[in-house]
């Protein structure tokens, strides 16, 4: 009877293949029992990747919009609590000076223009407010401040009501610095763009639209009004109790009408806020169920995988058991 028989290299060989293919398939078996999918994936997919391909796509597009929800939430964030403080200076200053309005004491005149100054250059602060290096209020020049700096801005309109002899010449002038076309605060003062922060897309179809800019007629009419009270005591006006104190009640009266204004611009910023929040909880549950559908599609069953790696090893263990046996022989125990 003829037989084939292999030499001890091919023999040596042979089992060295035999280790090679069980350790991997040992290796293959615990990824799959301890990730709960399947490590090869063509053999799952049979070769066909388009749904998964479709899905892998559409989780990168959500973390994209993610990202610019994120950037989008804190933008807002920053705006929002700019015209918080803005607002907060606005309404103790409001109050103040219609409270002093009345007195014709020079000190108390002077006391309130002092601190509408500094509530002044604080306004002009917080609306220069950049976040991550980018400027919140100067529309899409977000890498330059929005509005000169508040001495700049002061000096130019001391300039401006130089000459004016009453309150109501000094608040004509300065209403005219703010609010003319092509006057001081669109020539000089406002250093942003005139066009606004494109909106931010953050879903499928869906756009944060954030475009207040310091050019906003609430945030002109708040500078003014806290201008007209800074410049109460400086230039022509000093040493006219009376007409101090009459720009100073004018200042007030602005400030309560500008104070409703930054009411409605926070509350479109508000709006814009809870926006974001719902279009970014839409995609991270559609996120969530796209990922929960990817691992449903790679995913094994844990006892069947349990039960090949327990296969694979009792034959590894196999192996190593008449390995031994076999180096162990020697001509004697085979004469034998």
């Amino acid at each position: 009877m003829a037989y084939v028989s292999y030499g001890d290299l091919a023999q040596a060989y042979s089992t060295r293949r035999d280790f090679a293919r069980l350790k991997a398939l040992t290796d293959i078996h615990s990824k799959e029992l301890v990730t709960g999918s399947s490590a090869d994936v063509a053999k799952r997919l049979r070769g066909n990747y388009s749904q998964l391909s479709e899905i892998e796509t559409t989780l990168r597009t959500l973390d994209s919009y993610r990202t610019a929800s994120t950037e989008a939430a804190f933008f807002a964030s920053a705006m929002q609590a700019s015209l918080e403080a803005i607002q907060g200076w606005t309404t103790s200053a409001s109050s103040n000076l219609l409270i002093s309005a009345g007195s014709d004491g020079q000190t108390q005149i002077q006391s309130m223009a002092t601190d509408a100054k500094a509530k002044f250059k604080s306004v002009v602060s917080a609306l220069n407010t950049q976040v991550g290096g980018r400027s919140v209020f100067a529309g899409d020049k977000t890498d330059m401040p929005a509005v000169i700096d508040a001495n700049t801005m002061l000096n130019d309109l001391g300039a401006a009501i130089a000459g004016e002899t009453t309150a109501d010449g000094v608040t004509a002038a300065i209403d005219d610095w703010f609010n003319l076309p092509g006057g001081g605060f669109e020539t000089a003062g406002y250093i942003g763009s005139d066009t606004p922060l494109a909106p931010q897309r953050i879903g499928e179809g869906e756009q944060a639209d954030i475009s207040i800019t310091a050019a906003d007629p609430a945030i002109r009419n708040t500078l003014k009004a806290f201008a007209m009270a800074a410049l109460a005591t400086d230039g022509p006006l000093d040493g006219n109790t009376a007409e101090q104190s009459a720009l100073l009640r004018k200042a007030g009266e602005g400030l309560i009408s500008a104070n409703a204004q930054q009411t409605q611009l926070r509350a479109d910023i508000g709006e814009s806020e809870a926006y974001i929040e719902t279009i970014s909880t839409q995609n991270s549950a559609e996120k969530s169920a796209l990922e929960m559908f990817r691992s449903d599609i790679l995913s094994v069953d844990p006892y069947e995988a349990a039960t090949k790696l327990k296969a694979v090893q009792t034959q590894l263990e196999t192996m190593y058991t008449l390995t031994a046996r076999m180096s162990r022989l020697s001509l004697m125990d085979f004469l034998r």
